[in-house]
């Protein structure tokens, strides 16, 4: 049985979503844990000791911030390419927009705006595969780590061939 598999994926837009949802939690919680609040005539039996005062709300508001600053960052797609016998290559694209399809042969290219391939890589055992989600945990021969997202849906057109072909490969290592 063949598991090769060669997969496009992208950064899911839910999750970019739920972290601005979650970035402007965090600003809109700074003015509640500064405790500007009991200044307020009407506010001073409503709420007990919540206000972690001025400490707080600046580590709040400065992680609200991060989190939106993040945000900014263009993520780029990545190919991942699982040869027949197993063997991972993760390919990044420099350009926006350069992505071929997943089932295009010769998906990684030495040269030009195209991808750029990192050497063979191996599957650690520290990778979650779930139903709808993979958390992928990959290191190349020198050590160097890497983590990819794969979720099911619009960011993963090959979701379903790439967790059998993943399940095969932690199956063959669990039993070397």
């Amino acid at each position: 049985m063949s598991i090769a598999v060669a997969a496009v994926i992208r950064t899911p837009v839910c999750l970019r979503l739920l972290q601005a949802v979650l970035g402007l939690c965090a600003l809109l919680a700074a003015w509640p844990l500064s405790g500007l609040w009991r200044s307020l005539p009407a506010s001073g039996q409503l709420v007990g000791g919540y206000a972690l005062g001025w400490s707080g709300a600046l580590l709040s508001a400065a992680g609200g911030v991060f989190l939106l600053a993040l945000l900014r960052r263009r993520r780029k797609p990545q190919a991942l390419d699982i040869s027949p016998v197993g063997q991972l290559r993760l390919a990044v694209y420099l350009e926006h927009g350069a992505a071929p399809d997943a089932g295009a042969a010769g998906l990684v290219q030495p040269a030009g705006p195209g991808p750029v391939a990192a050497p063979g890589l191996r599957l650690l055992p520290g990778s979650t595969l779930w139903p709808s989600l993979l958390v992928l945990c990959l290191a190349d021969a020198a050590g160097r780590r890497t983590a990819v997202l794969v979720q099911r849906g619009g960011s993963c057109t090959a979701f379903r061939p790439l967790a059998v072909a993943c399940r095969a490969i932690a199956a063959r290592n669990r039993e070397e």
